[in-house]
């Protein structure tokens, strides 16, 4: 290759580099703000059992937050499973629920969100505590893929609208969180980590020890899994989650500023229509 022809494949590279760091602002220049519809929006408030607990300035910012991630993310049916619109509202309005701290947290969208009709088996790529690993795949409800995919059940989607203990939503969603502050397992995006680290390793071990009419056992994994569900259990079932766990439950109410013990989620039976 002569040098003209090096320079030219050079420059080449550098103008495709350059697209791709500028592609998100472009894109935001042309499209502006993503925003939903006045419609959609009382369709979010509509599917959202925890909309009475929202303060003026978090009703503000959902709507944003929710309205960036149906944008940017890519909603994947599988298993013929179509995609509505009340499946990306119900997805993009959990996930933002954990954004709307005093001190925003934040995490990397992912790039695709994946609904199943039900649960789904994946393959067991951990080995267990004897260092073995199970042929046999897991049947699961979610999975996060650090900030690349997000895989969910939508049967277990509609069962935490309905008041179930779990939600796979938050679930996942809570282990994005998690990955955005790498240097600290089981916690999210914290300026000072010492509080929450001495108060949810208290509460991990104890979840290790005795276990926690709270806080499903499947949390004593790892300080991960942990925190995915405590975090469920916030949102879920906030006043048992503060009789049981005080001080776990004023960290977690602080972070992401709603008390969710003071007013029970308007849990339905059915998503509204």
């Amino acid at each position: 290759m002569n040098t003209i022809a090096a320079l030219t494949v050079l420059v080449g590279s550098l103008v495709a580099a350059a697209g791709i760091i500028a592609y998100p602002r472009l894109r935001l220049l042309v499209r502006g703000p993503a925003r939903l519809s006045e419609a959609e929006r009382r369709r979010l408030w509509a599917l959202l059992p925890w909309r009475g607990l929202l303060d003026a300035r978090q009703r503000a910012r959902m709507p944003r937050l929710a309205a960036q991630l149906i944008a940017d993310v890519r909603f994947i049916g599988c298993q013929g499973l179509e995609i509505t619109d009340d499946m990306r509202l119900v997805v993009a309005g959990q996930a933002s629920l954990l954004c709307l701290g005093a001190t925003p947290g934040a995490f990397t969208l992912p790039s695709e969100v994946l609904i199943y009709p039900d649960a789904f088996y994946i393959p067991q790529t951990w080995p267990d505590e004897q260092g073995l690993m199970d042929d046999l795949p897991l049947l699961a409800s979610g999975e996060a893929w650090d900030d690349s995919r997000v895989v969910l059940s939508w049967a277990d989607i509609e069962a935490a609208l309905a008041g179930a203990e779990h939600n796979v939503v938050l679930h996942e969603f809570a282990h994005l969180l998690d990955f955005a502050a790498p240097s600290q397992e089981g916690a999210p995006p914290l300026d000072d980590a010492d509080d929450w680290t001495h108060v949810f390793g208290a509460a991990f071990e104890t979840l290790r020890e005795r276990g926690s009419p709270a806080i499903d056992i499947y949390g004593a994994e790892n300080p991960a899994e942990f925190f995915a569900v405590a975090v469920e259990a916030f949102f879920q079932r906030g006043a048992e989650l503060a009789a049981a766990h005080r001080d776990l439950y004023r960290l977690m109410a602080a972070y992401f500023d709603i008390d969710t013990a003071l007013q029970p989620p308007e849990f339905s039976n059915a998503i509204p229509s």
